[in-house]
């Protein structure tokens, strides 16, 4: 049995609770009628989320904020001294003891939060304490493959951030373009992998493949505005980024298509739409 994980299951058999379901290795699950919307038979199979409740193992359809081995923002619901009960998504509520808070976890407050099984007790436990920027083997990306973000908190180098909820990465301060937020959610493209198994991110995609998006996001701004815009190319990538929080380079990239196509006219102190 996968504890902390999604698996299809198989019903061994049913009381009037709901039903025992099974593994391969005839491992037993509990699953309360109240998560199955139509009646179910012996050998019917299911997909559950298994986990632990009074030593026993549960399953339930209710999808978690996180499986073992992800990330997911939470709410606390519940700060005692010894820990604190965190809210799952499912109909129990997640553990962090107080020695895996990186800090004092308050209730009704939100906090990045990795979930794993502790080795001593076996139980599926949370943690806010990670190491930032760790090194990866085998990561199952290459470059320019757009992923889920979860931004951590802005560092000397610039956001860490959680990789589709499972892998922690870095967006470079200077690949940055629009004002970020901890614990929000973006989406982000891999950047570089870099030998020592770090992942760097960035909020837009590069090479010319991905300039059609930039060049929708400048028409919508010059038919928004009038059709006109006080940037262009001789402008500064400051400029640039408080108008349209995209990169010179890029900007670059799109305007030269768009007066290509003859969608758009360059002057000496902006663009305008044709």
């Amino acid at each position: 049995m996968n504890i902390g994980k999604t698996q299809t299951l198989k019903v061994s058999e049913k009381n009037t609770s709901g039903y025992i379901l099974v593994d391969d290795q005839e491992e037993k699950a509990f699953l309360p009628k109240i998560f199955v919307r139509d009646e179910m038979q012996e050998g019917d199979e299911i997909e559950v989320f298994v986990y632990q409740d009074d030593d026993k193992l549960k399953a339930t359809t209710e999808k978690p904020l996180a499986e073992v081995g992800e990330f997911a923002v939470m709410s606390c619901v519940q700060s005692l001294p010894s820990g604190a009960f965190m809210d799952w998504g499912i109909i129990k509520d997640l553990f962090i003891p107080y020695k895996q808070q990186k800090a004092k976890i308050v209730e009704g407050k939100r906090y990045l939060v990795y979930v794993y099984v502790d080795e001593p007790t076996g139980l599926i436990t949370g943690t806010t304490k990670f190491k930032r920027n760790p090194q990866y083997e085998d990561l199952p990306f290459k470059k320019g493959d757009r992923v889920s973000l979860i931004l951590m908190g802005e560092g000397e180098l610039g956001w860490n951030v959680i990789i589709n909820k499972e892998y922690i990465g870095l967006i470079y301060a200077s690949d940055v373009y629009k004002k970020l937020y901890p614990l929000s959610e973006e989406t982000g493209y891999i950047k570089t992998i870099r030998e020592d198994g770090k992942i760097d991110v960035s909020l837009q995609p590069e090479g010319y493949a991905n300039i059609d998006e930039f060049q929708k996001i400048i028409l919508e701004k010059l038919e928004g505005n009038y059709g006109l815009l006080y940037v262009s190319d001789k402008s500064t990538p400051a400029e640039i980024k408080d108008e349209l929080q995209m990169s010179k380079k890029n900007f670059k990239k799109a305007i030269g298509g768009l007066y290509k196509d003859k969608k758009i006219e360059i002057l000496d102190d902006k663009i305008r739409l044709l």
